[in-house]
């Protein structure tokens, strides 16, 4: 670390273990994301901000465990093998070190395809702890929006702890929230999912929260908006379990372009199915809207109550990295991108730093084809 850097910020977004398509699958890549997260150690905090296991088209298995790429299966590198590699590779610096010293914190948000993550810690908060204490059901209030789960509490950390790293596990959700500097300037990292219709039962933020101005009538409209995406993931969860139905949402919600989509879905349901289901196409692989933009704007205000807007606001979802600013609000807003191939960049992240003064500089960054890590090129 330079005299002049205070602090580094990793972000990845969309890794998406367990799904042949991402690009954490290629030996190339995989291993140039690895190197560089190395040679950049210590880091303040690593930021997984969603997607990071494929649970609705894979299964927890295969995206921990990955798959060795014997028989049919197309190998698949899981999320433990990442964790033992980043270990391997701290242990060969002079002098050795290991995970614990690759970073101080490390922070998960989940998101739309790993919402089983989230759906399952709060099932246990709101029921089986309740049940567990002799206490009555309802004595924790429903729906749990937002909470936090520190080291083994969350239980994925339990991967991290051959390594003595369980402690510096924490996974909240719907955001993460860092403070920079003396006016403690807030950055909000979430995955991105409510900003998507197309994944919260059709409710676009700014159509639902425009014409409300009281605290009753936004808390009831939260509240729709938080229950509604909640039954759709648990819809898209529960349809994996089978090899049809998974290869089927995987043509759906893929990562395929549209043409490629409808020629596969045509193929394998028929032109019904087609016009039910592209009745309007969601936001992957697209720029930064200016709808989303005023999305983004509700989301703050509206949905999570921030009195004062945050300063940044980072997020993922829709495989593209990107950069844009809110009209209203001056909200700098940055899109970390994923490990899906995107304009020639095979997996895209952002990296923050902070000098003395504690300013951040925010940097777009990716893994190209030829598995050098840069600066991203928009």
């Amino acid at each position: 670390m330079t005299d002049d850097v205070k602090a580094r910020y990793l972000v990845l977004s969309d890794m998406h273990f367990g799904t042949p398509e991402s690009s954490i699958n290629d030996m190339r890549f995989n291993s140039a994301l690895i190197k560089y997260m190395v040679s950049r150690a210590p880091w303040e905090e690593i930021v997984l901000i969603g997607d990071l296991l494929d649970i609705n088209l894979s299964t927890f298995t295969r995206s921990i465990e990955g798959t060795t790429g014997e028989g049919q299966d197309k190998l698949l590198f899981g999320f433990r093998t990442f964790i033992e590699a980043l270990d391997s590779l701290m242990k060969q610096k002079e002098p050795p070190q290991g995970l614990k010293e690759l970073a101080k914190n490390w922070y998960y948000v989940p998101g739309n395809h790993d919402y089983k993550i989230w759906d399952m810690l709060a099932t246990t908060v709101v029921c089986t702890d309740v049940l567990s204490d002799g206490k009555p059901m309802g004595s924790v209030p429903t729906p749990l929006m937002k909470y936090k789960w520190i080291g083994m509490e969350s239980f994925i950390a339990g991967i991290f702890r051959p390594y003595g790293v369980q402690d510096q596990v924490v996974v909240e959700y719907p955001n993460h929230e860092i403070l920079f500097g003396k006016e403690q300037e807030m950055m909000v990292l979430t995955h991105g999912h409510y900003l998507d219709p197309t994944q919260t039962g059709f409710n676009n933020l700014s159509d639902h929260f425009r014409e409300l101005a009281s605290p009753a009538d936004i808390k009831k409209a939260k509240r729709r908006v938080f229950i509604e995406t909640a039954q759709y993931q648990t819809v898209a969860n529960a349809v994996s379990f089978t090899i049809f139905w998974r290869s089927l949402v995987n043509v759906i919600v893929g990562p395929d372009a549209v043409g490629n989509k409808l020629k596969k879905l045509k193929n394998k349901c028929g032109d019904w199915l087609l016009r039910l289901i592209f009745s309007g196409e969601g936001i992957k692989g697209k720029q930064i809207s200016s709808k989303q933009l005023l999305n983004i704007e509700y989301y703050l205000e509206k949905f999570c109550g921030y009195e004062k807007p945050p300063r940044w606001f980072v997020f993922g979802h829709t495989h593209h990295q990107d950069e844009g600013k809110t009209s209203r609000l001056g909200v700098d807003v940055y899109n970390a991108g994923s490990c899906y191939l995107d304009r020639g960049m095979a997996i895209t992240f952002i990296e923050i730093e902070t000098d003395m003064g504690e300013n951040p500089s925010i940097q777009c960054m990716c893994v190209d084809q030829s598995g050098t890590v840069r600066k991203a090129i928009k």
